[in-house]
């Protein structure tokens, strides 16, 4: 099968080692087929006279869609696969069409709410939805007239993800990264006030938000490798099996972690062995406590959450389960969601 994947790639930053185009596009060229990647953001940069975000998504996108028509229709893909999608439109993917039409179009999301118009008016213009959220995330682009909608977990690298020593800088008990908030209506209101509350204890070191700055590239990987215990806790915890991004990196890493939980997620992880959920604020510092003084069991739980996320959700098996369900409709495993 030849794969064009098109999108923010992210290939030109320093997240191009964490990005998810190009961990599928590994999966995808390690199961058989052939893959060309298009990073569509930076083809909007590039023929933009002005190069800040604001005016080069407007300013450069006639000449970046002329070019990934020209892409597509030479490479004649068998697949073509959107990531990173807040930065297409639905006109890119329809001049694709012109020169693939028979393709199988699949939109990849993986933020807290697919409900944006602009999200769902991307989504209808493909085959399959494919969400790193279950029933709830899929319901809304099944509803807005999507004819195929499915979960499937964020994908690992265990070329890249594991421990390793890493200068004192970087050590710290337990870690956060990421920003408090997003943009949605409803939002899970014990985020915040947890983590505020585990910073002022000093208990919990932040990049990204409360004032640190983000990190990224080396850095964010020595944070990971440095940490005992690393706390994830997504904006919204009542969707069928969404976790960030941020489950992923930790546990990949050889993170001990404690999740806040969420419905079904004990189908991928389970409680105690791959890692230890909480369900409130009270609970979270007492497993804190627990694990902090117990390190046998925190590396013990911590290396079998590595080991299952190595095995079972890497970016291989990952990149296998979207073709089977793009061209069978059917994936066997026993967290499986098809819409």
């Amino acid at each position: 099968m030849k794969i064009l994947i098109v999108g923010n790639t992210r290939s030109t930053t320093p997240q191009a080692t964490l990005s998810k185009a190009r961990r599928l596009s590994k999966g995808f060229v390690r199961n058989g087929h052939d893959v060309v990647s298009f990073d569509y953001e930076a083809s909007l940069a590039m023929h933009s006279p002005i190069k800040s975000k604001r005016w080069y998504r407007k300013l450069g996108r006639p000449k970046a869609d002329q070019a990934v028509e020209r892409v597509a229709a030479a490479y004649k893909p068998d697949m073509v696969f959107l990531v990173g999608t807040t930065v297409l439109k639905p006109e890119t993917i329809r001049r694709i069409k012109r020169v693939a039409g028979d393709a199988i179009y699949v939109c990849r999301y993986e933020d807290p709410s697919p409900s944006e118009p602009a999200i769902l008016d991307l989504a209808r213009e493909c085959d399959w939805f494919i969400a790193t959220g279950g029933n709830q995330f899929l319901q809304i682009a099944k509803d807005a007239g999507v004819p195929h909608c499915a979960f499937l977990p964020n994908p690992s690298d265990p070329d890249l993800e594991y421990p390793r020593d890493v200068p004192d800088k970087w050590k710290s008990d337990v870690l956060f990264t990421g920003k408090l908030g997003h943009k949605l209506d409803a939002q899970d209101a014990d985020r915040e006030s947890l983590i505020q509350k585990l910073v002022d204890s000093n208990r919990l070191t932040v990049h990204g938000c409360l004032g640190r700055p983000k990190i990224s590239g080396p850095d964010y990987i020595n944070a990971l490798c440095g940490a005992k215990i690393g706390l994830s806790i997504n904006a919204v915890n009542d969707v069928d099996f969404y976790h960030s991004d941020r489950l992923t990196h930790y546990l990949s890493h050889g993170m001990f972690v404690i999740a806040k939980y969420v419905p079904r997620s004990e189908l991928l992880f389970e409680d105690g062995k791959h890692l230890c959920y909480f369900q409130t604020k009270d609970e979270c510092i007492a497993l804190i406590e627990r694990y902090l003084s117990d390190d046998e069991a925190r590396k013990r739980i911590a290396a079998a959450g590595m080991e299952r996320i190595h095995s079972e959700f890497n970016c291989v098996q990952i990149a296998k389960y979207y073709v089977d369900l793009a061209t069978t409709g059917n994936c066997s495993e026993s967290w499986a969601q098809i819409l």
